[in-house]
């Protein structure tokens, strides 16, 4: 009765999609979901690829999809999608299926502490226990449940007894319609008025990842006059605004930095995926406000000054309007900006490294317009370098873990089969998630692209590892020479490049296949790490 009740209300409200892995404590809810033609049902053998796999089917939609394991360690599973979704603030729902509460002490199998297991990273959990509550509470428990989980994840826990596999005729319920809480939107807080009304205010920007909707180009180039600008590749819609912040800081330290030293930072989405950016930041220790409806607050750099708690794109609208035509500071940074640029340009572009092969990538998909998901980490990084033309891009920055890159991808392409669907991988993110193609039904329309370099190599862009002489051995172990046995093993037609001559023969081929394929593309680990510092460290000299 409570999985029926649950599912009942939750279509009324407007589900559509839900994610199942195999189980028998889950029977109830299964069965329950399966009586309504409403629902699109998934299949996901992996119970950590399945929660991902719903975080992708609501990432654009912004409807709550609903995820669904047995009990046990099954249900601990879908954390890491639940801890992304809650940096995203993307909607999502995990139902966990529990043995009856009272039988927790006698030892049962698949059974673990389920009550609230994720608190920490759901803007709302519950626990409907039939045993204990009527249909009116369970119909209210569902509801509230739909209402947070617009703000973000949702945890709802189900001890469920035997029998698990009966059938009976539910009960009618009317449809109500239940959106999220109403948001009221404020002006611009005084403090901050303050200093964007000064004579030639400095006043920098920086729009994070999984600022949502994305900030539309036009916009970006009104503000990209009034105060310097830097946006991330995953906060806003392609524009002249955007730029990598490694190349932004290259050479920016001591003297150099003063001249972009701000009066106050604002913020929008997650914050700077540069380390070396942000420590900057950190290091003007100037005001800082961010703009946004979050569940959480952010103080990036230890300067926190507020939240104007407004919704992103609205709030620069109105920050557009509020600052004069043409900005002094801003310029210094269109200036910097236009100088590094004519300098990148300038830089070789003939070796055969991870570098390269992103730019023809990049300008091989260009002519296309459908979204691209980057695995973490080096992807997610050489992405913020090139224009990938009108392509909507994402990469899980929430937690930027590498469990789930190809899970969430998966349930966009589910989400959206008339669009073009492209992964930019790993080895090492690829061969994490390698669960998310037992899935039913298969995307047809995801292409997957897997830059094998032994590894991923970020630990050679960091300071430390390489000191350690554990690198090899423990940080950046390469776990395959091919990922040509998990292709065929996934079922995707495999294409295989090792030089640039080769990829641009197979790009094509690769790009047309008529269903899901991978392009593995053989890379020198060492090498490409060396030339992405070595370019940072070229450019750095070139503006000074």
């Amino acid at each position: 009765m409570g999985a029926d009740r649950l599912f009942r209300t939750w279509v009324a409200c407007g589900l559509t999609d839900v994610v199942i892995s195999p189980g028998s404590r889950n029977a109830p809810l299964v069965i329950a979901a399966a009586q309504f033609p409403e629902i699109r049902i998934i299949t996901a053998l992996d119970e950590r690829a399945a929660a991902h796999v719903a975080l992708g089917l609501a990432l654009q939609s912004r409807r709550p999809a609903v995820v669904v394991s047995t009990s046990g360690t099954a249900a601990v599973n879908h954390g890491p999608a639940l801890a992304e979704a809650y940096y995203q603030g993307v909607p999502l729902i995990s139902v966990t299926a529990d043995r009856p509460l009272n039988t927790h002490t006698t030892g049962p199998g698949q059974t673990v502490k389920q009550s609230h297991l994720f608190a920490m990273h759901t803007v709302y959990s519950a626990e409907i226990d039939e045993s204990k509550v009527g249909v009116p509470e369970i119909d209210q428990a569902a509801r509230t449940a739909w209402q947070k989980a617009q703000k973000g994840p949702v945890h709802v826990n189900v001890p469920l007894d035997e029998p698990l596999y009966a059938q009976h005729e539910p009960d009618p319920i009317p449809a109500v319609a239940v959106s999220g809480e109403a948001e009221v939107p404020e002006g611009i807080p005084e403090a901050l008025l303050d200093v964007l009304c000064a004579h030639d205010a400095k006043v920098l920007l920086h729009v994070g990842a999984a600022t949502f909707p994305q900030i539309p180009a036009a916009l970006m180039g009104l503000l990209v006059h009034r105060c310097g600008v830097i946006a991330d590749r995953f906060g806003s819609i392609q524009s002249p605004a955007e730029s990598s912040s490694a190349r932004w800081i290259a050479g920016m330290d001591g003297e150099a930095a003063a001249p972009f030293k701000p009066d106050v930072i604002l913020t929008t989405g997650l914050p700077p995926m540069d380390k070396k950016f942000r420590a900057l930041l950190s290091q003007w220790q100037v005001p800082h406000w961010h703009i946004g409806l979050e569940t959480h607050a952010w103080d990036m750099f230890g300067t926190r000054s507020g939240t104007w708690r407004i919704s992103a794109s609205h709030g620069l609208e109105e920050l557009a309007e509020a600052m004069p035509e043409y900005n002094a500071y801003a310029a210094t940074w269109e200036v910097r900006k236009m100088r590094l640029e004519q300098a990148n340009a300038q830089l070789d572009q003939k070796d055969w490294v991870d570098y390269q092969v992103f730019r023809q990538l990049a300008e091989h998909l260009q002519t296309t317009s459908g979204r691209i998901h980057f695995a973490n980490s080096t992807s997610a990084r050489y992405a913020q370098w090139f224009d990938w033309g009108t392509n909507v891009l994402h990469a899980n920055r929430g937690v930027a873990g590498i469990d789930g890159c190809t899970s969430t991808a998966v349930g966009d392409a589910l989400c959206h089969p008339d669009v073009p669907i492209f992964l930019v991988s790993g080895d090492a993110a690829w061969l994490y998630d390698v669960n998310a193609w037992h899935v039913h039904p298969r995307p047809a329309n995801l292409k997957v692209m897997v830059i094998n370099n032994g590894g991923g190599n970020i630990f050679r862009w960091l300071d430390g590892p390489q000191s350690t002489g554990l690198l090899k051995q423990h940080f950046e172990a390469g776990f395959a020479s091919s990922m040509k046995g998990s292709a065929e093993q996934a079922g995707l037609d495999y294409f295989c490049a090792n030089d640039a001559e080769s990829l641009k023969a197979v790009l094509q081929d690769w790009h047309n296949n008529s269903g899901p394929s991978l392009l593995e593309i053989q890379t020198p680990g060492e090498a490409s790490a060396a030339y992405i510092l070595n370019r940072i460290h070229q450019l750095g000299q070139h503006v000074h």
